[in-house]
């Protein structure tokens, strides 16, 4: 299951998974294909290719290529540090904030999510200015849009978008995300967030827009659970 993460081209090697979407048996002879013919053509003979002192040279190899670079990553040791450093320490870190000072922090967060829960089936997003459909090499994508936050404030929400590809299959996939800054508010009481940004990457892509409610304190920005996107 991890080796689509662990093949790096030289420790092993790798059939090509076809979409889900497809036939299952068809995707079962394909698969079966492929791997009768890596193993025909490339893996068998690699490792009967002996030389003078009887073993396989390339093969001794990518053995130790394959040794190398999965070993350190896919052990209990590295599992077990990265819940420590990525889960029970963070959990640890945010008891003690939230504990500090009699507890302030938490029942400052507790209010804001109260607060939340009121107001957020009220809000809305719609985008204001004239949208490009294309700009120049190195120019930059202007974005303004206007949230009405039903008795949130500006600051308890963050507007994002996120900029990537197309995937053959039609999926989104994500590669940049840039947060809109508060601008204001318009006529209508509807507060107003902008966004300049230039896309480092060339040729067609996509973005989509996003509002959430957020605050500094939560042990994750989706731990309310709501969400607006355009």
């Amino acid at each position: 299951g991890w080796w689509g993460e662990g093949y790096n081209g030289e420790n092993g090697w790798a059939i090509t998974p076809h979409g889900p979407h497809l036939d299952r048996a068809w995707r079962d002879r394909q698969e079966a294909d492929e791997l009768l013919d890596l193993l025909e053509t490339q893996v068998i003979p690699l490792y009967y290719a002996r030389d003078g002192y009887g073993h396989s040279e390339q093969w001794v190899k990518k053995s130790k290529a394959s040794m190398r670079s999965l070993m350190p990553r896919f052990n209990a040791r590295r599992m077990v540090m990265d819940y420590v450093r990525n889960y029970y320490g963070a959990a640890a870190r945010q008891t003690r904030l939230l504990e500090g000072d009699g507890f302030v922090r938490a029942k400052e967060l507790a209010a804001w999510r109260r607060k939340v829960e009121h107001h957020w089936p009220g809000a809305s997003l719609r985008r204001v200015d004239n949208a490009a459909t294309e700009i120049a090499a190195g120019g930059t994508l202007s974005i303004t849009v206007a949230a009405q936050l039903n008795g949130l404030d500006p600051d308890d929400v963050l507007v994002e978008c996120q900029v990537g590809r197309e995937s053959e299959s039609g999926e989104f996939v994500k590669l940049d995300a840039y947060v809109f800054m508060p601008a204001g508010t318009n006529d209508m009481g509807e507060a107003l967030y902008r966004l300049d940004f230039r896309p480092h990457l060339p040729g067609l892509q996509h973005y989509k827009i996003r509002m959430f409610p957020f605050h500094p304190n939560l042990n994750h920005r989706f731990e309310p659970g709501f969400m607006l996107w355009l």
